[in-house]
């Protein structure tokens, strides 16, 4: 079958790219010709769909309050990292040549250029990433273009905050009622199109986890100037004073050395920190599965740390507002699993987020969860 993937595919974050490696080899080695559609969305303002009055409404002050901190962020990136230039480079050289083992069409931009994807494949999907997200819907990623008669289906989009608004529902109610299968990332937004619309919608794995962890530790690369079990990794955090503080007394209270794993401006200041700026996908993949423990506030991180049973902490970031509110995607998978590790922004330390994880229980779960995920694959591809 000839299947074209919709989704995210660029940039030097290994969320967006195993997202998208993961659907891809699972098709591509159930013996699918599988192609990723070129279209990039940021140069399609167009293509994205009104947000609604209420949108704006009822998080006003959190859209203000982050257009000031936005100001910052990019001189911020340059100052710090002004010394790492050369370690960022390989890094996105690194990325570049992970993304190029993987088939693209040519660059699609028009409504002709979309029109004509439909001769060239027999399925399209979406998926997965934030694509959904319901303050950023794209018609794109909601298969706007797709032909009657052509499978339609979408594989774990995420909706990436905590809340779908109203107008944003009645968007997917529109777009969606042609598909012929709805998978979700997030159990919430399952529950929300499940009322929506009159199809069932399934909650699936994240696609980077239909790859076994044996194949993902081939892949590994652990940078020569680590060794493993000596050190505690940062991603995505710390984000407050407070959880740098509990890094180091983690760190010293368990004799490690703190690593960071770097990708934003403020995690060159962790001067406590030895700052580690150049890793592709498989320096992530190796510095998650030979850290010691890993603190993050990152999905992919998180999910990641679970497939290689790793001493776990999630680090909640501080929502602009409600429905602007990201911890739901970890929290969810942490009570899937019954891991006791989120903790509450600017809360502290408790003795009983040591208690060691049960990953005995917790891989007996994600086993059932990837059968479950790879079932509705296997129905139509």
């Amino acid at each position: 079958m000839r299947i074209a993937i919709t989704t995210w595919h660029s940039g030097p974050n290994a969320g967006t790219f195993f997202q998208i490696f993961g659907l891809y080899k699972y098709l591509s080695d159930r013996g699918h010709h599988v192609v990723v559609v070129e279209y990039e969305h940021g140069d399609h303002p167009e293509d994205y769909l009104p947000r609604g009055w209420y949108y704006y409404a009822s998080q006003m002050f959190g859209l203000i309050k982050r257009k000031f901190q936005q100001r910052g962020t990019q001189a911020t990136f340059d100052n710090n990292t002004a010394s790492y230039k050369q370690d960022i480079e390989l890094r996105d050289k690194r990325f570049k040549e992970m993304y190029g083992k993987m088939l693209y069409t040519k660059r699609v931009d028009t409504e002709e250029d979309f029109k004509k994807l439909n001769e060239e494949f027999d399925a399209f999907i979406v998926g997965s990433d934030q694509v959904w997200n319901a303050s950023m819907l794209n018609r794109r990623y909601l298969l706007d273009y797709v032909s009657e008669g052509k499978i339609k289906a979408s594989y774990a989009p995420s909706m990436g905050t905590g809340q779908v608004l109203p107008y944003q529902r009645k968007m997917f109610k529109k777009y969606l009622q042609s598909y012929n299968y709805i998978s979700t990332r997030e159990k919430r937004l399952a529950e929300i199109l499940n009322k929506e619309l009159e199809q069932n919608v399934e909650h699936v794995l994240d696609p980077s986890m239909l790859i076994s962890k044996d194949d993902y530790l081939q892949m590994a690369h652990l940078p020569e100037q680590f060794q493993p079990g000596t050190y505690l990794l940062c991603y995505f955090m710390p984000n407050n004073e407070k959880q740098r503080k509990q890094v180091i007394d983690y760190a010293n209270n368990h004799n490690l050395k703190i690593v960071m794993m770097a990708m934003f401006g403020n995690d060159y200041a962790f001067k406590e920190a030895e700052i580690y700026s150049a890793a592709g996908p498989c320096e992530f993949l190796g510095l998650i599965a030979n850290a010691a423990a890993v603190f993050t506030s990152s999905f992919h991180c998180t999910i990641f740390s679970i497939l290689f049973n790793k001493n776990l902490f999630v680090f909640q970031r501080k929502a602009p507002s409600k429905s602007a509110d990201i911890n739901l995607r970890f929290n969810e998978q942490l009570s899937t699993y019954g891991i006791n590790r989120s903790i509450a922004w600017m809360e502290d330390w408790c003795k009983t987020l040591e208690k060691p994880i049960d990953y005995e229980h917790v891989n007996t779960i994600f086993k059932e969860r990837l059968q479950q995920s790879m079932n509705y694959l296997n129905q139509f591809v």
